[in-house]
């Protein structure tokens, strides 16, 4: 006998989530979420908070690339992971605008995946691309509207 209702072996077994359920809910609120931080936090924090989390969020994609890429998608998601990681390094010891621009891109990034965009990249959940440019794009803009206002940019 199991330890599971057959609901939840159902819904497990066909890997939906809350996230996958309730895109605009769960985005809003992860974007949301990773912005409160930068109402608190002193400047050089704010900006390895954001640094650390943009390369975090670009490295999902490798992570897709690993479990069903090839060794061409792990080539190419591991070097754009790469990027932004950079990228998010230089917002925080050069020019903290960088960092802001880096969500907007990775939003870009993520409309690159969309099959509409007829691009030969690793396949990712449908509902997991709206999802991430609706947090890279509350993201990019909170850090923007935050940091002004703390006199960050």
């Amino acid at each position: 006998m199991s330890a599971y209702s057959d609901d939840t072996q159902h819904r497990h077994a066909r890997g939906t989530s809350l996230f996958e359920t309730h895109p605009i809910l769960t985005a809003t609120a992860v974007g949301v979420g990773s912005l409160l931080p930068h109402l608190f936090l002193p400047p050089q924090a704010a900006l390895g908070f954001a640094a650390v989390l943009i390369a975090l969020i670009a490295g999902v994609y490798f992570g897709f690339a690993v479990a069903n890429g090839s060794g061409r998608d792990q080539f190419v998601e591991f070097n754009v992971t790469g990027l932004f990681t950079v990228t998010g390094l230089l917002g925080l010891v050069w020019q903290p605008i960088l960092l802001p621009i880096a969500y907007f891109g990775h939003a870009l990034w993520d409309i690159a995946h969309h099959n509409r965009a007829r691009l030969s990249l690793v396949a990712i959940p449908q509902w997991y691309i709206p999802w991430c440019v609706l947090i890279d794009v509350i993201v990019g803009t909170g850090l923007i509207v935050i940091w002004t206002w703390h006199g960050i940019l």
